[in-house]
This record gives C-alpha cells, structure tokens and sequence, in this order.
C-alpha cells in the first residue's frame, strides 16, 4: 500500500526536470544546481523523443520564477517561505541579501538532496548564508509550516511561495494547503504569491501550440501517480471561487509577458520567429496571483 508520504515523494523528480530547464536560462546557482542534482539525466528519461519540443518550454518556467522573483523585490518582503521549494536557487540568491530571512520547506528526502547541494555551492564561492534555512516537512502538515514560519521575525510581514505545487495536488488537498498557509499569513500578515492557478483551458492553449507535449504530460501524470489534469481548476471563475472560499483576496494578477524582455532562454535557444510567436502566447496565458487574507 502506497502511503501519502510516498505518494507524494513521487512528486519530487519533477523539480528536476525543471531544473535542466532552468540550465537555459541565466538565473544564478540554476546551472550548478542542475549539475549537482544530475537533473539532465532525469530530463532525459522523462522527456523521450519530445526532448527537443519540451526544452521549448523553458521561457516559461523562466518566467514563471522572475515573476516571483519581481513581486518579492517590489513588495519589499524580507521574510520568505518556499513551500515545497523543489531545487529551486531562489533562496540562495535572495538570501545574499543579510537582511532577508529565507525558509526552505519540502518533503524529507527532497529536501536533504536541497540542503546538500546547497552547501556544496556554497562551499564552492566560499560563501555563508546563516539566514537561508531549510525544514523538512509536508506542505498539508499545519505544524509543518507553523514550525518553518518560529523563524521569522514577530510583527513583520511574510511572502509565501508556491511554485508548481497546487497542479498535484487534488481539491481537498489543496484546501489544506490554503487553509494552512492563511493561518501563517494571518498571524504575520503579508502576502500569498502562486503561479500554480492553471486552468484546463489555459492548458488546453498551451498544449495545443506545442506537438507532443499534451502525451507527455499524460506520462508525467502517470509515472507520479496523480491526476494533475483532473486537479487543475475548471476556468477563472473556479479559481476565483477558490480563493475566496479559503479566505483568500487577489490583490493582483500578472501576466508571465509582464517579464518577457528579461527572459534569456528565449536567445539562448535561437528559436524561430514562429517558435517565439508560440512561446509569446504561452507567456500571455500564464499568470501569478498575489494573494491576501481577507480577513486581514
């Protein structure tokens, strides 16, 4: 018997995949964190015959992470918490700044895997980071989160970030991640920024300029065991009604083409002028919701 624990370890490999991906880009710590992880390989194994057609899609995720990234500067959070974090760099390089309290949380075996290569990098630019944490833990725990978020200084606000975590994640599911995450936003005050709001037809858009990766994503669904087409929100109003329900306010969505003139994977992979036309749609579709407590 498959237990959830396991269930979602399974999760866990494609933060690699999307770390090769992020080699294409010039996000700092993105090509020595794929390199310590051995992501290529992963990449490669999952990705087949479709190799070539799905590295087309690194803008995407590029964009998705300097949208974060954006948000975060603007909004002049200092104190984040990376739920589920994957391999994402994004702690390492905003944790240069002395002043920024960065919490890491994933799953325990993800996570050492997170927290190892971390130090190797470290290491390697002979660099401390005393304010960059890791927690170990489950993202639908409450005490989980309750204990990553002790770190942070009282009475200042926090940024919590999902980056492709929701799609896993089924309805009931996912009102447990937001339920949790409302409390800490609710104590510290701040704000919820997630990319993970697709929709089966922003998805139906996406796949349908892109051959072969509608398949792909379909394998992916199976080899991890979760039904991420059928966990995506209906449309808009679905995703709004969510939201709202779960306590939450959107105070702001933002296109991924808000950050196109910052994408560098889009030279890096000399793609033609209809290849950039498709990637342009797909950065049109794809949004980033900052979210508030309503009863804040």
């Amino acid at each position: 018997m498959v237990t959830p624990r396991e269930s979602y370890e399974k999760i866990s490999p494609t933060a690699k995949f999307v770390a090769y991906l992020r080699t294409f880009t010039d996000i700092p710590f993105a090509k020595e964190m794929a390199e310590e992880s051995g992501a290529e390989k992963i990449f490669a194994r999952w990705a087949g015959e479709n190799s070539e057609t799905l590295i087309r899609s690194a803008p995407r995720f590029e964009a998705r992470y300097k949208l974060t990234n954006r948000i975060i500067l603007q909004r002049g959070v200092t104190q984040i918490l990376e739920v589920a974090a994957g391999l994402s760099p994004r702690g390492l390089a905003m944790s240069e700044n002395p002043a920024v309290v960065y919490v890491v949380t994933d799953l325990p075996n993800m996570l050492e895997q997170e927290k190892e290569i971390a130090e190797i990098i470290l290491s390697s630019i002979k660099a401390r980071r005393p304010n960059l944490h890791f927690q170990a833990g489950n993202a639908l725990d409450h005490e989980t989160l309750l204990n990553a978020s002790t770190i942070f200084r009282a009475n200042e606000p926090v940024a919590i970030i999902t980056e492709g975590l929701l799609p896993y994640l089924s309805r009931k599911e996912k009102e447990v991640l937001a339920s949790n995450i409302h409390k800490i936003i609710g104590k510290h005050g701040g704000v919820w920024v997630t990319s993970d709001v697709e929709t089966k037809q922003c998805v139906e858009e996406w796949t349908g300029s892109f051959a072969g990766v509608r398949k792909r994503l379909n394998d992916f669904s199976n080899l991890m065991g979760r039904d991420v087409e059928s966990n995506r929100f209906a449309d808009d109003n679905d995703l709004k009604q969510f939201f709202k329900k779960a306590g939450f306010e959107i105070k702001e969505e933002r296109s991924y083409s808000s950050v196109v003139t910052e994408l560098s994977s889009i030279r890096t992979l000399n793609l033609t002028k209809e290849e950039e036309a498709k990637i342009q749609r797909a950065l049109d579709i794809f949004k980033t919701l900052i979210l508030t407590s309503r009863n804040a």
